[in-house]
This record gives C-alpha cells, sequence and structure tokens, in this order.
C-alpha cells in the first residue's frame, strides 16, 4: 500500500514536471502576447510548487517503511501458548471455526498477500475473543475495546490465562503494522500466522468448553 503512494507520488510530480517544461517552452516563444506570458508563468510557478510536493510525498513515503523494523520470536510466543490449556479434539467446532471451500485459509494468503493474511487473523482473533465474552457475560458493548483490551479483560476475570496476553500483543502488534501498510516479509508473516492460528484454536475450544479449566 505504501509502495503504490510512493509511485503515485512519482508519477504525479514526473507529470507535473513535464507539464512546467512545456509551460515555459511556450513562454519563451516571441509570438506570445506579454499578458499571456505572465499568466503562463504563474502557472508554471504553480506546477512547479506542486512538482516539489508530490516528489517529497513520494520520499517520505518510501523512507518512512525503511526505518520500521519488524521482528516476531515464533518460538517464545509458541512456548507461552503451550503452557496453557491445549485445545481439545473433542470439543464441537462449529461454522466459524471451518473455513468455506471457497474462502482463502490464512496459510494460503501468506506470500501472495500478507497484508490481508495478517489483517484476517486479527479479525478472527477479536471475533474469537468477542465470543468467549459474550458466553461469559462480560459485557464490553459499552467501551470501544480492541483486541487487547477484550483480552485484558477476560484475564482479568480469570477466563483467559494471563500468560496469553503477552503473547496475543505480540502477534497483534505485527497485524497492526501490516494493517497500516507496512510490508511484512513472508517468513514473519509465516510465523505470525503459525502461531495465531495455534491461539485461533486455543481461544475456540476455551469458547466451547465455556472454560480453560
Amino acid at each position: 500500500m505504501r509502495k503504490n503512494r510512493t509511485v503515485y507520488s512519482l508519477a504525479v510530480g514526473g507529470f507535473l514536471t513535464l507539464l512546467t517544461a512545456g509551460l515555459l517552452f511556450l513562454v519563451a516563444q516571441d509570438s506570445i502576447a506579454s499578458e499571456v506570458d505572465q499568466v503562463l508563468v504563474l502557472i508554471a510557478g504553480m506546477t512547479t510548487i506542486a512538482a516539489l510536493t508530490a516528489f517529497q510525498q513520494s520520499v517520505e513515503n518510501s523512507t518512512a517503511s525503511s526505518f520500521v523494523h519488524i521482528s516476531f520470536n515464533e518460538l517464545n510466543v509458541s512456548r507461552i501458548l503451550s503452557e496453557g490449556p491445549k485445545a481439545t479434539d473433542s470439543s464441537p467446532v462449529d461454522r466459524e471455526g471451518r473455513a468455506e471451500p471457497w474462502d482463502l485459509s490464512l496459510g494460503q494468503l501468506v506470500g501472495s498477500d500478507n497484508s490481508l493474511a495478517l489483517a484476517k487473523l486479527r479479525m478472527e482473533l477479536e471475533r474469537e475473543l468477542r465470543h468467549i465474552a459474550y458466553n461469559h457475560q462480560t459485557d464490553i458493548s459499552s467501551r470501544p475495546l480492541g483486541v487487547t483490551g477484550i483480552a485484558r479483560e477476560l484475564v482479568s476475570r480469570e477466563i483467559l490465562p494471563p500468560t496469553w496476553l503477552g503473547a496475543l500483543k505480540e502477534i497483534t502488534s505485527v497485524c497492526n503494522h501490516a494493517v497500516h501498510g507496512t510490508e511484512v516479509p513472508d517468513n514473519i508473516a509465516a510465523s505470525v500466522v503459525r502461531v495465531g492460528s495455534q491461539l485461533l484454536e486455543q481461544l475456540r475450544s476455551v469458547r466451547n468448553n465455556g472454560g480453560t479449566s
């Protein structure tokens, strides 16, 4: 997304630069009246400023992403999740826990559209957390809580283990970067999706069983 904005700004800047050059060429022609020359010079000044602004935006867009360093410790997060309650195979799995035949899974999206994969992962995590809160009569409708806010509320009520909160923060941190336009490398996106899917299964187990014990 940020790359597309950079290309667009460069294209606009290039067009305005050519337009400015054309206007100045017309001004240099002796056949044009002085009044027209003045108007063309004024327009050329405006297009010059606009071109410089477009080039500046392209530089800002290209450099902004290079300063964002994304790291993710898959082993640490996976270890944290493995210490919590395990997902049970005997739990009934409803339609929300299954991918429809026509729907792309998180794993299928990784590598082809990492931003979409991580955005979808964050949405599914939030949906499961809200479902768990509803099943435990935890009212979160009156407060604008995000993923970590809902998880923190569930941990405070001892519905979820405290260790999951740190794991969830690490997962959603990378997801948030992707949602806001940062390009996430394939290896990091794959790591986040793997442990995120592990957490999703454990959340579904909590939701279906009605608790973590």
